[in-house]
């Protein structure tokens, strides 16, 4: 006869596993990913994931080399953005393609252009941490099938942001509906 063992509630105090530091080791999506399932689980509030003085409060978004986290700055009280190198892209040419792109940036002041707040390392890589903009992709917006008058607004709005870029003697190189927030 097997015996079937009763569910067990996890235990809140600090000893819980889910509450001790997490391996620094890791990715930060590995990192993110575990809080998101222990809370999902057990309702278990581990230790904030955090990149640089910033705490990761989930995921935005990735791309071809990076990842993208909704985050919240403690010291200036404010919400942002930080853009992640994957493991693989943290080193070498991508960490300087990413440098350079904070630089240039940091450069250019246009409503139309997410603002670069600063630059730093974390786990042997580089982030760039920005203006966290609400919203959703130009991709994304379109499903909706808004008026024609307001696509027109918002492409000639991001056509002012990229022109100001080409302006600063900046190309984009990636532009595209998935990297246009409405």
């Amino acid at each position: 006869m097997v015996r079937r063992r009763e569910p067990t509630e996890p235990s809140a105090d600090e000893s819980s596993p889910l509450l001790q530091p997490i391996d620094p080791g890791e990715g930060v999506s590995t990192r993110v990913m575990k809080a998101v399932l222990a809370k999902k689980l057990f309702g278990a509030e581990p230790h904030p994931t955090t990149v640089g003085r910033f705490e990761v409060v989930g995921r935005l978004g990735a791309g071809a080399m990076g990842v993208v986290y909704a985050a919240r700055d403690p010291q200036l009280d404010r919400d942002v953005a930080l853009k992640v190198l994957r493991g693989e892209h943290r080193q070498g040419v991508a960490a300087g393609r990413l440098l350079r792109e904070a630089k240039a940036l940091a450069r250019l002041r246009h409503p139309n252009v997410v603002t670069v707040l600063e630059i730093g390392t974390h786990d042997d890589g580089l982030f760039i941490a920005m203006d966290r903009i609400e919203g959703q992709t130009l991709r994304e917006w379109l499903r909706d099938t808004p008026p024609w008058s307001r696509v027109l607004d918002v492409f000639v709005q991001a056509g002012h942001g990229l022109a100001a870029a080409h302006e600063a003697d900046l190309v984009h190189r990636d532009f595209k509906p998935d990297n246009v927030l409405v």
